[in-house]
């Protein structure tokens, strides 16, 4: 019975043609690893770890919109300072409450509610924050779609707007797709085989996560991360896949702050008068490897 809902909760999904996607990616796994990087000043090295976990399943109501509900779960795990006598693990973890509506002309929206609690786990703080996501998209044909909305999160420093622009192409023979989500996302792959597909993936969004710790008393982290990685996705199933991936972190930092030293609004990342007084050396660029695993649901075609 619980098979026969899922399935037909996901068709009726797909019959609303999301971002003109023939999939929906319902679990999705990555661990990430950067090599011992240096600090901005100091001869020692600290190696950066960071794993996250996402699950997502649509929810349909009866002439109505479609329920967004899911979970992600993200970790990090470095040396923040030199002088830190051991790593600190930081985490995020958030439920999505969304909904999925249809507007007419081939237009869409998409509006995410994302409460959430990040931290760390030995030395947490408060850590409770809270995000929207309103995004409006149109399809303009059964292969490409684009969009534009916003991005607001309250961080540990104060407000974090994102102005976002997405488009999605796939050609009509699936040899290559491009999934834009700027400026946070992207994606661009073609097909070498029929079950190996080379890309090219971008992450670029950052997060804050509150601490309590003896070096740096109450405090919180501010992540800053553009991840570029090439990769290989071997389709082990059409509903089973796992890419390798591997590339470069540009203009990485993991700056502590005081927890009354706040920045009040950035712009994608971008800080105006920011004064603050970072409490560590932080982490320099470097390579960064990964491997990532999707449990994907593929549409009827």
């Amino acid at each position: 019975m619980f098979r026969a809902f899922l399935l037909g909760a996901l068709l009726l999904f797909g019959s609303l043609r999301i971002c003109a996607q023939s999939y929906l990616d319902l679990i999705t796994a990555s661990y990430n690893y950067s090599p011992p990087s240096n600090f901005e000043i100091s001869d020692e090295t600290t190696s950066i770890q960071n794993a996250d976990v996402s699950v997502s399943l649509p929810f349909p109501i009866e002439d109505g919109p479609i329920l967004l509900p899911g979970v992600n779960m993200t970790v990090n795990r470095l040396n923040l300072d030199p002088e830190s006598p051991e790593a600190t693990t930081l985490y995020a973890a958030a439920l999505h409450i969304g909904l999925r509506m249809n507007y007419g002309n081939d237009w869409s929206g998409t509006h995410y509610l994302f409460p959430r609690l990040s931290t760390a786990f030995q030395e947490s703080r408060a850590g409770l924050q809270i995000a929207t996501l309103q995004l409006f998209e149109k399809q303009k044909s059964s292969h490409s779609s684009y969009g534009f909305g916003v991005y607001a999160s309250k961080e540990s420093y104060g407000w974090m707007l994102v102005p976002l622009f997405s488009f999605y192409y796939q050609s009509p023979d699936k040899q290559y797709e491009v999934r834009l989500f700027l400026p946070s996302r992207g994606d661009v792959n073609y097909r070498l085989t029929d079950h190996l597909r080379a890309g090219l993936y971008f992450d670029g969004l950052g997060a804050s996560h509150d601490l309590q710790s003896p070096q740096f008393g109450a405090s919180y982290v501010q992540r800053i991360s553009n991840d570029l990685q090439a990769y290989l996705r071997f389709d082990l199933t059409p509903s089973l896949l796992l890419a390798l991936r591997a590339g470069y972190s540009f203009f990485r930092t993991y700056k502590v702050y005081d927890a009354s030293d706040t920045a009040g609004v950035s712009i994608a990342n971008i800080f105006f008068n920011d004064n603050r007084t970072p409490l560590n050396q932080t982490v320099e660029d470097g390579f960064i490897f990964g491997v990532r695993i999707i449990y994907r649901y593929n549409f009827a075609q």
